[in-house]
């Protein structure tokens, strides 16, 4: 019984919501289409579930109110684990195997930006209005 009560305290204890209060898209594909339509860049995430700064994006910054709201209005956001998850061929091309690695693509499939690494909120946020303004400056 103590055995049984062990594994589930730790089954609680690294469990981990991934999606923070983002509304993640189901697959790249599904993705693409809506980005295409609403002219807005698929924002990928990529990460690894034994991954402390991934882990941080997922409870501090997906989490909070501006940076999820922002990424909800501003981008198509997929996720992916990729010790779980079966990558599009389009993720994989652009994965260089570091985690997280955020991949910012245009909905025609080229890359537009790739972030590695995770920030704090307010720099994160920064970096998603600064990539976002320059997209849809035409830049």
């Amino acid at each position: 019984m103590k055995k049984w009560l062990f594994l589930i305290v730790a089954v609680f204890a690294f469990a981990i919501d991934w999606s923070g209060k983002v509304n993640w898209a189901m697959g790249f594909n599904a993705a693409k289409n809506v980005a295409s339509q609403e002219h807005k860049l698929i924002m990928v995430d990529v990460s690894l579930t034994n991954c402390p700064p991934c882990r941080y994006l997922a409870t501090k910054v997906y989490t909070d109110d501006k940076v999820a709201g922002f990424i909800n209005k501003n981008f198509v956001p997929v996720f992916y684990l990729a010790d779980q998850d079966n990558l599009p061929l389009m993720v994989q091309n652009y994965f260089t195997g570091s985690t997280p690695t955020i991949l910012f693509i245009k909905p025609n499939g080229e890359l537009y930006y790739r972030m590695i690494g995770a920030r704090p909120p307010q720099i994160f946020l920064k970096i998603l209005h600064d990539v976002n303004q320059k997209y849809k400056a035409g830049k």
